[in-house]
């Protein structure tokens, strides 16, 4: 006999869990709160179990700050519990009303039904080496930021890099010894803002070029070298692309076909169509911005020839053959696709988008190569 299964939702929040608990079978539903803490939802799954008597708990929650080590936790301890994507999670119209409650019986409700999508949990070492890249990003977001509020707070003042040397670059050696001239040269609140903006740039690059030898380090190591040795290869890939592709994508083998791949990190093409007549617009962004970014990135100019850099050529010298295969067969394929639709007038950023998604496919195999090896 098929043992009733409970279905639980859990809304996690930093000053209280509240969760629900749906019986499918009864329609019978246990809502429950308790501190954000993993010893006081223990025990509210323990009365729950007591007043089901002995169905059997599945439990879900929706990814958030916390990530995977609320269901590692719960697993742990005999709990059988899924993260399920925010995105997965069905909007209802005309909702007039949101609690923590009541997000917590949809969840269970929609968990109940087949609704969700699950998100599947990276090994721990990968998750961490993940959060490693990530916060590297970051990092790079707060430098671009810092380095346009200096150049506006100069612009402000009357001080012109490239009016006043001519050059066309920022961020140069040159352009650094201009920096500490000019700030020497101001007096007052100016010039003790501009000394304290450069000393966090300053700050800021050192930190960077940790991470960066700290990716170097990690693209060595056992757990990723076959990987990535398959993924510098390709043009416009490097250990740093190389490695955030890896580590986003975790098994690449849960992925039987790239089109899931391609849709799981938010490239599908929206599309609208009613009354026999199709729009199709931009991609969708509903997925995983980190690897939909990365694999952008990889294709800002390289879709524009098939001809290999002295870069590419170094990086290939010691990889195997049937990687450079499919990283030959993806670079003529983005030249001839990157090239056709710069004909056809198309802005080049809807180009590297389009050979982005076309990139995808030749990952997926490489990384399967990579996987049997």
């Amino acid at each position: 006999m098929n043992q009733n299964v409970i279905y639980i939702g859990i809304d996690v929040d930093d000053v209280q869990y509240h969760g629900s608990a749906l019986d499918k079978c009864t329609g019978e539903v246990l809502d429950f709160r308790c501190r954000p803490t993993l010893k006081g939802l223990i025990g509210q799954l323990k009365k729950v179990r007591e007043y089901f008597g002995d169905g059997k708990l599945a439990l879900c929650y929706e990814a958030s700050y916390v990530g995977f080590s609320l269901q590692r936790d719960l697993n742990d301890r005999g709990y059988d519990c899924e993260v399920v994507a925010p995105s997965s999670i069905p909007r209802r119209g005309g909702k007039a009303v949101k609690t923590d409650r009541i997000d917590a019986t949809e969840l269970a409700q929609f968990y109940a039904n087949g609704l969700l999508t699950i998100v599947t949990a990276p090994a721990v070492e990968i998750e961490r080496d993940r959060d490693l890249l990530r916060s590297r990003q970051r990092l790079v977001q707060q430098q671009g930021s810092l380095r346009r509020h200096i150049l506006s707070l100069l612009r402000r003042n009357g001080y012109h890099y490239k009016a006043e040397s001519e050059r066309k670059t920022h961020w140069q050696k040159h352009h650094y010894g201009w920096l500490d001239r000019t700030t020497d040269g101001c007096s007052g609140s100016l010039k003790m803002n501009l000394s304290l903006l450069l000393r966090q740039l300053e700050s800021l690059d050192e930190i960077l070029l940790a991470y960066g030898e700290e990716v170097e380090a990690l693209a060595a190591t056992p757990r990723y070298r076959e990987s990535v040795e398959a993924l510098v290869c390709y043009q416009g890939i490097k250990n740093l692309f190389a490695l955030t592709m890896i580590t986003e994508i975790g098994d690449v083998k849960r992925f039987a076909h790239p089109r899931q791949l391609v849709s799981w990190m938010g490239m599908d093409i929206r599309e609208y169509a009613s009354g026999g007549k199709s729009n199709r617009l931009g991609i969708t962004r509903q997925g995983n911005r980190y690897l939909r970014t990365a694999f952008i990135e990889a294709n800002q100019r390289g879709y524009r020839t098939a001809r290999l850099s002295k870069a590419i050529l170094t990086r290939r010298a010691n990889s195997k053959p049937e990687y450079i295969a499919v990283a030959d067969r993806c670079l003529r394929r983005l030249a001839k696709k990157g090239n056709h639709l710069l004909l056809a007038g198309k802005h080049p950023n809807k180009v590297k988008v389009a050979c982005a998604r076309e990139m995808v496919g030749f990952v997926w195999e490489s990384l399967n190569q990579a996987a049997v090896a």
